[in-house]
């Protein structure tokens, strides 16, 4: 087979001769120069190989300017030429790529980029199921790069979020597509003050915990009149459970706590949405090309460090009423 002749070397980006020695990797079928392929350790293309795909023949066709055209590698820098569609310098998916996706996602032969109906048997039903199909080989989810997303780039938001793009990446793109800033996040529901800290959401989690911590004090105040906690018992004392203020504040104290519980479920991709904006914002303007992708992932991302301290914080009223039963703790 000497298909690969008049393509271009993934490594060096020449093309392919008949007098030049071709080694061809065996597990994607991508063609090299010996001596790239030496130089490399073996196959670049490693994004096609987690696809489980096969290189395929691209010819230069028409004019030139694919020979002069070279489009930088927007995970390294590398200028490749516009028709590469991996990398050779880091082997990741170039904007070709993409483009080559989005045109040829198919369902049942049929571009789904053009007829969403294709898959969707409920087309007629209002229901937008075209954003869920995701290319779950790519941390973007196969969606472009350079997209605009309300004054920031989707690879932008891709390297500020860091982990779980694929789930976070489709909502804000309905976000910023439909304008509708609603969605359900359970983890958010569950625990709030978490899941804000966990995303290094500071103002938000201290918000949520003050508000968990006011509408506990009633039960804070029950189980102490029930127990041996020293001075903190005698304080609790001075309130009469059974009266009908004390039930009024009870119940409000409840509401609070459903009422935060809900909101952060419902709008808690939103706060993360419009936290993740700002802060790129903030980053691009004081940082510049060469070190803004290194800034995004160390200011974005995950903090267990933070959920652990906001964990830490939550106990702190069993804390205290542990440490009076046991002496050690003097009001």
């Amino acid at each position: 087979m000497r298909e690969h002749i008049g393509t271009r070397c993934v490594v060096c980006s020449e093309k392919f001769s008949e007098e030049d020695d071709v080694v061809i990797c065996p597990d994607c079928g991508t063609p090299y120069h010996k001596n790239c392929y030496k130089k490399d350790t073996g196959c670049v293309n490693t994004a096609l190989h987690q696809m489980g795909g096969s290189w395929k023949p691209s010819y230069d066709v028409g004019s030139t300017s694919a020979e002069t055209e070279n489009i930088p590698c927007r995970f390294c820098g590398q200028p490749n030429p516009s028709d590469t569609l991996f990398c050779p310098k880091c082997g990741m998916p170039t904007a070709e790529f993409y483009s080559r996706l989005n045109r040829e996602q198919r369902y049942n032969g049929v571009n789904i980029n053009e007829d969403p109906s294709a898959y969707n048997s409920n087309a007629n039903s209002g229901l937008p199921f075209s954003p869920f199909l995701i290319n779950f080989s790519d941390p973007l989810c196969g969606f472009d790069p350079e997209e605009d997303v309300e004054g920031v780039k989707m690879s932008e938001i891709g390297d500020f979020v860091g982990t779980n793009t694929h789930y976070y990446l489709p909502i804000f793109k309905r976000f910023k597509d439909t304008g509708r800033r609603i969605s359900w996040n359970f983890s958010a529901m569950l625990f709030p003050e978490l899941y804000f800290s966990y995303r290094k959401m500071i103002f938000p989690a201290f918000g949520a915990l003050l508000i968990r911590f006011f509408s506990g004090i009633p039960n804070f105040i029950a189980l102490s009149q029930v127990g041996q906690f020293g001075r903190i018992t005698e304080l609790a004392k001075m309130f009469d459970l059974n009266s009908s203020a004390f039930r009024s504040v009870i119940m409000i104290c409840s509401l609070a706590s459903y009422a935060l519980m809900f909101t952060a479920g419902l709008y808690g991709n939103n706060l993360y949405y419009n936290f993740v904006r700002r802060r790129i914002f903030r980053i691009k303007e004081y940082s510049d090309e060469t070190v803004l992708r290194y800034l995004l992932g160390r200011k974005g991302g995950t903090s267990a460090l933070l959920m652990v301290l906001f964990i830490c914080l939550m106990f702190l009223p069993v804390t205290v009423l542990w440490m009076s039963s046991m002496g050690s703790f003097i009001i």
